[in-house]
């Protein structure tokens, strides 16, 4: 058996630091760099959400108080600089709101197009699709409309689709599909929800299905 030599195994730990201790020490500072780059992106992202935050409770108050020139500051800046974050979603829907409120029908649909393309939440795009849609309906590009409402993702609004497809279909001439519309809209609607009576409604003034 052959006898132990420590300057045999310190000339071994030698030759392998020189092989490979560059590269271990570089992993090393790559790991390191890549967790502080990790943490600290991580807390820039929590500080953005939280002045986002604070922008929409400004932008609430300044609603609440009647000042829509500086709801419509905050709302731009949110949609502008924090367009990552659920805020500026919001905010394009209470633009969209106001310009309604002002008569600038241009200027609302501008606002839930963006909402619609940008917002964060899933539930805000389909909010501004569907006021969108309604919009182009009143507007009378039914068309239009009806190409918004058809989408497989309705993230559970298939009753308010349901309903402006009903809608846009009797427009169009089409009776029986405005009547299924409508009856699937029914069928999705939560059984204690207080416009399950408009529903019907607009389903019944309808009449039987015609015989094929």
């Amino acid at each position: 058996m052959e006898a132990y030599n420590p300057y045999d195994q310190l000339a071994s730990l030698k030759n392998w630091w020189k092989q490979y201790g560059t590269a271990l020490i570089a992993g090393v500072i790559v790991g390191l760099l890549l967790l502080a780059g990790g943490t600290y992106w991580k807390q820039y992202t929590i500080k953005r959400a939280e002045t986002a935050s604070q922008i929409y409770e400004n932008l609430l108050a300044d609603l609440q108080q009647g000042r829509p020139d500086a709801v419509s500051a905050a709302a731009a800046k949110l949609m502008q600089d924090y367009d990552a974050t659920p805020y500026a979603g919001k905010s394009a829907l209470l633009l969209a709101r106001l310009r309604f409120d002002a008569k600038d029908i241009a200027g609302m649909r501008t606002h839930l197009e963006w909402a619609m393309r940008n917002a964060t939440e899933a539930s805000v795009q389909h909010g501004a699709r569907l006021r969108l849609a309604r919009l182009l309906l009143d507007q009378g590009d039914t068309a239009a409309a009806l190409a918004l409402v058809n989408s497989k993702d309705t993230h559970g609004f298939i009753s308010e689709y349901e309903e402006i497809r009903g809608d846009g279909l009797l427009v169009q001439g089409d009776r029986d599909g405005a009547r299924r519309a409508y009856q699937t809209a029914i069928e999705k609607l939560p059984r204690a929800s207080s416009y399950l009576q408009a529903l019907t409604m607009k389903r019944d003034n309808l009449g039987p299905e015609k015989a094929p």
